[in-house]
């Protein structure tokens, strides 16, 4: 005779449903507390990713935004 452990015996639907849910909110918090983390430093991270296409430009060109709320969320998209 074998014994059963609980991981061999099946489990009702709703407890799937449930440890699902438990699994995408502690995802979805650990992707929040990355960003609340990494948020104050997003215009860093946006200067380090956009260094070397700016080594590359030519001289006395810059880049620029062309939407309105391009200089706000490009640095927010970065560190989320």
């Amino acid at each position: 005779m074998t014994e059963n452990t609980s991981s061999d015996m099946e489990q009702p639907f709703m407890s799937h449903l449930l440890e699902l849910r438990d699994r995408l909110l502690r995802a979805v918090l650990v992707v929040l507390v990355v960003f609340l983390v990494l948020f104050p430093f997003g215009n860093d991270i946006y200067h380090f990713i956009a260094e070397p296409l700016m080594a590359v430009m030519p001289e006395g060109t810059s880049m620029i935004a062309t939407k309105v709320a391009s200089p706000f969320l490009t640095p927010f998209k970065l560190s989320l």
